[in-house]
């Protein structure tokens, strides 16, 4: 695997080597020297996978601390257009978002570091999304932000989106997440 930097501090494009033979696929997501090389976690504690149909909107979700994660999210298969949020306040790029197409196709994953809220709309049915973090999920530490209140617009008009996710609070640039 590659691993990209991208212009946030601690988000990073993974670029998976994809082997394909008469068999199938074989793609290895996480090799605990490569993210030490790269002063990466590679401790994850508990895994998720999600099953989307097209035009479903999850997020945008993270956890404040001391449940605050690293998170490894790629696609098995379909494809998504993945959203992360900087919440870090005394970031440069606090408030800013990143946006990137993962695919079964493209092999992409994404690393998100810890104060960065986590979206993602699923661009085929049946897209399976599978995530790992660093901590173990924490109900009465779970945050989210409202997904269309900080300048990211879906391309889609009418997104399906859970109760929860709806009625998470409005992005605030003036409060301090992280």
């Amino acid at each position: 695997m590659n691993i990209e930097s991208t212009a946030f501090n601690d988000l990073f494009v993974m670029n998976y080597n994809s082997f394909k033979d008469e068999r199938g696929e074989f793609v290895k997501t996480i090799h605990k020297d490569t993210f030490i090389d790269n002063n990466l976690e590679w401790n994850f504690t508990e895994s998720f996978y999600s099953v989307s149909h097209k035009n479903v909107f999850r997020g945008m979700h993270f956890q404040y601390s001391p449940n605050d994660h690293e998170k490894l999210v790629y696609v098995v298969k379909g494809s998504i257009l993945d959203v992360v949020l900087d919440l870090r306040h005394s970031s440069d790029t606090y408030g800013k978002y990143y946006t990137i197409q993962l695919s079964d196709i493209n092999r992409k994953g994404i690393y998100i570091g810890k104060g960065f809220a986590h979206g993602f709309l699923s661009l085929e049915n049946d897209t399976i999304v599978e995530y790992h973090t660093t901590t173990v999920q924490n109900k009465q530490n779970e945050g989210g932000v409202k997904w269309n209140s900080f300048g990211f617009n879906l391309p889609i008009l009418d997104p399906i989106i859970s109760s929860r996710d709806i009625y998470f609070e409005d992005f605030d640039a003036n409060k301090k997440y992280f």
